[in-house]
């Protein structure tokens, strides 16, 4: 028999303690509904105690057959739980029409099925629930309203006597109260997944300092060997420990900037850990749009040079309010992420514009382009596109992430337009003055 996927998750051996559950739920509907008919027997409430007791004893029948096929681990265990509901509805659809039909008082036992279904199911499960409800409940409707199925009379059509009240209130009690126990069980085993899930957020977030703080000391004590790195390689390079031919003096060149290589990784590591524990500040203050890019292009030559890269800068004449440290990072990564992913020989560049309050930053590239599916992918830290076991291209990631950081820090945007086997273009777009300090006046 094919089930829906939604049902089919209750066959998992975690969840068989609810199809436990809901055999013994099923047997206070079979009580209840006995009672009813019991009730309507002795008191003569309806003339239709007989059926409704024949209806009674087959849903009574089909729950001890799931309780059988549940003791004895059958695999028709969950098909019967289905033919169980479906008992479930037609039984209490049954007692709705016995008593009233569409008019009847009893129609508030659906409540009762659908609280059942929503606590011991899934949502799936519950919704398919209800649809078979009104399905069930519409019918009889046409069914009566066609002249299918006889009128039947409301309980307590007739005058009312001492024992009906009696009766009313045991009904009230049963079709409020059954609801409410379930609903309460609902909400709380919802608060017990909150206060769990409170708790492993707040272990998740002092993880996440830990694992900040940590990253933050490790990075600073790199800093110190790689620096020096950097000054024996240069000490050699210039002969003080001995006479230096070509092929030592470009090892050393090639140490100097592996470390700087490590070294800015080490930075950017750094930089992204502070932003995200919130100790990175900025420091307003005029930048010069030119110098700065001379500066950053300065310090990345060797990257470019390395891959016999073409670089095109074009800068307009400006002076903008932000931080030249943060922008400098910004600039770097960029830039740094050209030359990563531009094959030899190609081309990058680089373009400044100011205009009103506002300026931008573009760095374009000849390099392998990036899938449209990808653009947001390649802000997150630690994502890369290269991502396989063999990886083509080096770095671990952390550059664009920075750059996004950073620009949400500044008040500005980076985004990214790309064509696959052509290039990539980032533009970061920023404000081109220090925000506004609000002064508040506060009477003594």
């Amino acid at each position: 028999m094919w089930l829906p996927p939604f049902v089919e998750e209750l066959r998992r051996e975690e969840n068989r303690s609810k199809l436990w559950a809901g055999v013994g739920t099923g047997y206070l509907i079979v009580i209840g509904f006995s009672l009813l008919a019991a009730t309507a027997v002795l008191f003569d409430v309806s003339p239709h105690g007989g059926p409704f007791a024949l209806i009674v004893a087959t849903k009574l029948t089909i729950n001890t057959l799931c309780l059988v096929a549940l003791s004895r681990r059958w695999r028709l265990a969950l098909e019967l739980m289905t033919l169980n509901i479906t008992a479930d509805v037609l039984c209490m659809t049954a007692g709705i029409y016995y008593t009233g039909g569409p008019g009847s008082q009893l129609i508030a036992i659906y409540v009762i099925e659908v609280a059942v279904m929503a606590l011991l199911s899934n949502l799936g499960t519950a919704l398919l629930t209800s649809a078979g409800i009104l399905v069930c409940y519409g019918t009889m409707c046409v069914l009566v309203w066609q002249g299918v199925l006889a009128p039947t009379e409301q309980l307590g059509a007739g005058p009312m006597r001492g024992w009906h009240v009696l009766l009313y209130v045991l009904f009230a009690a049963f079709a409020i109260g059954v609801p409410t126990i379930f609903t309460s069980r609902i909400m709380a085993k919802l608060h017990d997944r909150e206060l769990t899930l409170e708790a492993r957020t707040a272990e998740l977030i002092e993880a996440g300092k830990q694992k900040s703080v940590f990253l933050a000391s490790v990075t600073h004590e790199l800093r110190t060997p790689i620096h020096g790195i950097q000054g024996l390689a240069e000490l050699i390079s210039t002969g003080v420990y001995g006479p230096v031919g070509d092929k030592q003096r470009d090892a050393a060149a090639t140490i100097k900037r592996n470390a700087q290589s490590l070294l800015h990784l080490i930075d950017d590591l750094l930089s992204l850990v502070r932003a995200d524990v919130g100790r990175l500040e900025v420091r307003w203050g005029p930048v010069d749009l030119r110098e700065l890019v001379e500066q950053v292009t300065g310090s990345v030559q060797w990257m470019l040079a390395t891959k016999k890269l073409t670089l095109f800068a074009d800068i307009s004449d400006a002076t903008v309010e932000s931080d030249r440290r943060l922008l400098g990072h910004v600039l770097v990564n960029l830039v740094a992420n050209a030359a990563k992913f531009t094959p030899e020989r190609g081309e990058v560049r680089i373009r400044a514009r100011a205009s009103g309050a506002r300026f931008t930053l573009t760095v374009e590239d000849t390099g392998i382009g990036i899938p449209d599916d990808k653009y947001q992918v390649i802000f997150e830290a630690f994502r890369q596109l290269d991502s396989g076991d063999e990886r083509t291209y080096g770095g671990v990631g952390l550059g664009l992430a920075l750059v996004k950081r950073l620009c949400d820090l500044l008040g500005g945007t980076v985004r990214v337009s790309s064509v696959v086997g052509k290039g990539s273009t980032f533009t970061v777009d920023l404000p081109a003055q220090a925000p506004a300090v609000v002064a508040l006046d506060v009477a003594s």
